[in-house]
């Protein structure tokens, strides 16, 4: 039995609902709808608190209920007793090749905590070491890349996932892949190449499907203190200490050049 498919959907956001489920349908893939939070539903201590020193990324309504969305496929991984679950934002376009990954046993196999099977277009650091799912290579992410619609964890990677406390301090693609995050240099994380799934927005900005419902909550505001800096300083100390790590298991990925992870079904996608 493959791994369980969950895709994050507001219920007012039909459009997209149809168009995962054309895909879904298109591809054979059974997948799971997990209602995701609407920005009233944030809990107003947490937005209160990333008004303050203490938030170093200062997260809006939009990017906070996005992280929680995220949060309940997490729970709801950990509920279904599956060693895995792949995790869709409902915005991805999917290309064939994202079938290859939904063997149970490929996280395992891999020994991987996370597979990001999505690019942002944005050029990343790749360990050295290389391995194969159909025709799709594998490689360590060794620096940041945004994007969290579409990455596979283990239950293990659910678990301290939502254990961690930095779950709600940034947004959901940085704690996962991202500098300062949760996992990026501590877990593993491989990076699919190319990508079997990318963001619409990436193919087509003007496609509505891509229009976003939380990128008008981004907007600075001019009341927000300073951030603290002995966190930004921790920060940083912490992000170095893991380079160091990196450095002593795979020098090669630390000193090589800066890649962009291209996106399989381009000449295809829609």
């Amino acid at each position: 039995m493959p791994i369980p498919v969950y895709y994050i959907n507001l219920a007012s956001r039909p459009d997209r609902r149809a168009f995962m489920e054309r895909q879904f349908e298109h591809l054979g893939i059974a997948a799971e709808r997990i209602e995701a939070m609407r920005m009233d539903e944030v809990p107003r201590a947490l937005v209160a608190w990333h008004t303050t020193t203490h938030s170093l990324w200062r997260l809006a309504e939009g990017d906070l209920a996005c992280g929680l969305s995220h949060q309940r496929s997490w729970e709801r991984l950990l509920e279904s007793g599956a060693p895995a679950a792949l995790v869709l934002e409902d915005d991805v376009q999917l290309a064939a090749p994202v079938r290859d990954f939904l063997d149970p046993e490929l996280p395992a196999r891999l020994r991987a905590d996370l597979l990001k099977l999505e690019t942002f277009h944005s050029p990343v650091k790749l360990g050295s070491a290389s391995q194969r799912v159909g025709t799709t290579e594998l490689r360590e992410l060794c620096s940041s890349q945004m994007g969290g619609a579409a990455y596979i964890l283990t239950r293990e990677a659910a678990r301290h996932s939502l254990a961690s406390p930095l779950r709600n301090q940034m947004g959901i693609d940085r704690f996962l892949f991202g500098r300062g995050g949760y996992h990026l240099l501590r877990s593993r994380v491989l990076q699919a190449i190319p990508s079997p799934c990318i963001q619409i927005d990436k193919l087509d900005a003007a496609d509505r499907v891509g229009e976003s419902n939380i990128a008008v909550t981004r907007a600075p505001s001019a009341g927000r203190p300073a951030r603290d800096l002995t966190a930004v300083l921790g920060l940083h100390l912490d992000h170095m200490a893991r380079l160091a790590r990196l450095a002593g298991r795979d020098l090669p990925a630390l000193r090589g050049r800066r890649v962009i992870i291209p996106f399989v079904g381009a000449s295809e996608a829609r």
